[in-house]
């Protein structure tokens, strides 16, 4: 909000609001899954047509909710980002895939050497 000129802040008929979710972890609500497991397939199969092989290792989308749960992308990282492996036992839904507690390095360690041992290296790494 700093950023944003006080002449354009004056105009806004709406008075902006916003709960800074930072690099915490952060578990949606159910009905919110589908649309960003959508979102995350989405931007892994627009990433394989413009550069191959495409988006192969850990992202993010990153961006806000509304009150009205209408998520806006601002950004995406192409690489491990804070949130995502800040905390050692990982995401919440990790233990759901995996039956255990996993950090990223994990997950990707986990990837690589099932990668390895079924001879499929090349789908995982550039």
């Amino acid at each position: 909000m700093a950023r944003i000129p006080s002449e354009q802040q004056l105009k806004l008929s709406k008075v902006p609001s916003f709960n800074v979710i930072g690099n915490s972890p952060l578990v949606l609500r159910e009905s919110l899954l589908d649309e960003v497991y959508t979102m995350g397939e989405n931007f892994v199969e627009a990433s394989k047509r413009i550069v191959a092989p495409g988006m192969n290792g850990p992202f993010c989308i990153e961006g806000v909710y509304d009150e009205n749960a209408k998520f806006t992308s601002f950004e995406f990282s192409a690489r491990i980002v804070a949130g995502s492996n800040i905390y050692m036992d990982g995401s919440p839904y990790y233990s759901l895939l995996f039956n255990e507690s996993m950090s990223m390095g994990k997950r990707i360690a986990r990837e690589v050497k099932t990668g390895s041992e079924s001879n499929q290296l090349d789908k995982i790494t550039t």
